[in-house]
């Protein structure tokens, strides 16, 4: 569907969509194993991730901020608004009108202009949730410099909604354009909007070119019985510049067929010329002939993006991308394209998107005008995302090392997200356990990473047809915490060794400097007396 959000035409909802509302909300936990691999499906989480996940959607929290609580800035970027948020709040809904309910089927559209001013821009849409439908959710969406509010260094901004429709609660989280969606930064705006408002005022950000995502959640009066939400992106060009500016549309024929994804590069192709493998716009491999052995090694984790990109983006006219399992050794085709008259004027392309898992080999074969024919080979390596150690430290400083159950769920700041789906918890009690004075306390340390939630209980595994499950019948909790707004919590989580021989389950949040984050469930055998 494409209703523009902020018009009079708000969008859509889509017919069949995924993830589901259930998803967005937050995941039960479930069986799964230690390390996330490729490709695999969303899954059951550790329920402590709830409080990770719900604060999205609600307005209570952001993932994305920074564990440190402030900016990072850098030599060429302002990074960071002139003033923090919390003194800006909402306005009553626009010269005393009522609240209107969101219109039954369609999401209500955001604006965004700046206080004083009618210089207003249209929210690009991202994602929908609401009336039991969903649109499926992308990572970090750019707009164009062209589609961007020009605004001086610090002036407040003002969010609105179409129609009359209220604010509930809003999430402001801003980067700058060029790292996006790698910075983590603090929210710009957090908090619910009371009374319900049409209209709310932010604090402005500093000098630079910055792109705001906001989440929000309107006020349905009642009219829905689920919550609807949106979430939408904006530009901001901050100050006094310079800014980057769009690339310039070049005024030759574009192919009729298939566009390049840059312009077509002004060099000639050679038999030598380098193709490369670009991961995470970062690291750049160049492809080696087929007949070259060992290939070139590329890694890659989890949803990173991968690009095949010819040197000097010289566009080849055809082309045929396989990928081959070498474990199994079937061949899949990644793109292919085969235009008998070799005319660039037809279709033409430098530039490839690369999808894979596991441990493949990427053969790619171009063609180009005249005639040449370039073959280039990598072999490519999906690395899986493993959970990090978990240690129980006892007050001499002794240490226990916890084992990683199943269920585990990552969503990693490259806006990949799995999880795993399980039959059984993923541990089995062994011989190797913790002894320990009763009621001695245990702090929990999670290197590299800060705990944002956390929930301990103790019991023992039973197991079921051949499946293990943990069951604390008498409802030992030992102890669960999360920090307010969702972020890390400040002292590491510590509780009482009960007495006994027990098996303890650990539920666990944690966030990297990075913004990547995982839940899963720990388990420990201990014994104490």
């Amino acid at each position: 569907m494409t209703g523009k959000p902020g018009s009079d035409d708000d969008l859509l909802v889509f017919d069949a969509v995924e993830p589901t509302v259930e998803e967005l909300r937050g995941r039960s936990t479930g069986p799964g194993g230690r390390q996330l691999g490729p490709g695999r499906g969303a899954g059951a989480v550790a329920a402590v991730l709830v409080l990770l996940v719900v604060g999205i959607i609600v307005g209570n929290t952001s993932l994305a901020s920074d564990p440190s609580g402030s900016p990072s800035p850098s030599a060429s970027i302002s990074a960071g608004p002139t003033d923090r948020a919390s003194s800006a709040g909402p306005t009553d809904p626009a010269d005393g009108a009522a609240c209107s309910p969101p219109r039954e089927g369609q999401f209500p559209g955001v604006s965004l202009g700046i206080q004083g001013s009618r210089r207003q821009v249209t929210g690009l849409f991202g994602f929908g949730s609401g009336y039991g439908h969903e649109s499926q959710e992308p990572g970090w969406q750019v707009p164009t410099a062209a589609e961007g509010l020009v605004a001086g260094e610090g002036d407040r901004l003002v969010l609105t909604t179409s129609r009359g429709i209220c604010f509930r609660s809003v999430v402001v989280d801003y980067a700058a354009t060029i790292r996006v969606p790698r910075a983590n930064l603090p929210p710009l705006f957090n908090s619910p909007v009371s009374p319900s408002a049409n209209s709310i005022v932010v604090n402005g950000l500093s000098d630079g070119d910055w792109t705001l995502r906001v989440t929000a959640q309107f006020d349905t009066l009642g009219t829905v019985s689920d919550d609807v939400v949106t979430v939408s992106f904006f530009r901001i060009l901050a100050g006094a510049g310079p800014f980057l500016t769009d690339p310039p549309i070049v005024p030759t024929a574009r192919p009729a067929f298939i566009t390049p994804a840059v312009p077509c590069g002004p060099g000639q192709p050679t038999p030598d010329m380098n193709v490369n493998l670009v991961v995470d716009g970062q690291a750049t491999t160049p492809g080696a002939k087929i007949d070259r052995e060992p290939l070139p090694l590329v890694h890659a984790s989890l949803g990173d993006p991968i690009l095949m990109v010819t040197e000097g983006e010289v566009c080849a006219t055809r082309w045929q991308v396989d990928l081959v399992d070498l474990k199994a050794g079937t061949v899949s085709t990644s793109d292919q394209f085969h235009d008998p008259a070799d005319d660039p004027a037809y279709a033409a392309q430098n530039r490839w998107t690369i999808t894979t898992n596991g441990d493949q080999r990427l053969d790619a074969t171009l063609q180009f005008p005249g005639g040449l024919e370039i073959v280039r080979s990598w072999r490519i390596v999906i690395d899986g995302f493993v959970a990090p150690d978990l240690y129980l430290v006892g007050p001499t400083g002794s240490r226990f090392l916890a084992s990683v159950g199943c269920g585990l769920f990552v969503h990693l700041n490259n806006g990949y997200e799995s999880g795993d789906g399980c039959a059984s918890i993923g541990y089995e009690t062994t011989d190797a356990a913790l002894r320990a004075t009763a009621l001695t306390v245990m702090h929990l340390e999670l290197r590299g990473w800060q705990i944002t939630g956390w929930n301990a209980l103790c019991g023992q595994v039973t197991r079921v047809d051949g499946l293990d499950s943990f069951e604390s019948p008498n409802g030992c909790g030992l102890g669960s915490g999360s920090a307010d707004g969702g972020g890390p919590l400040p002292d590491p989580p510590a509780f009482l060794i009960p007495r006994g021989d027990t098996v303890i389950q650990i539920g666990m949040g944690a966030i990297d400097s990075r913004g990547n984050q995982f839940s899963v469930s720990y388990y420990a055998h201990v014994i104490a007396r």
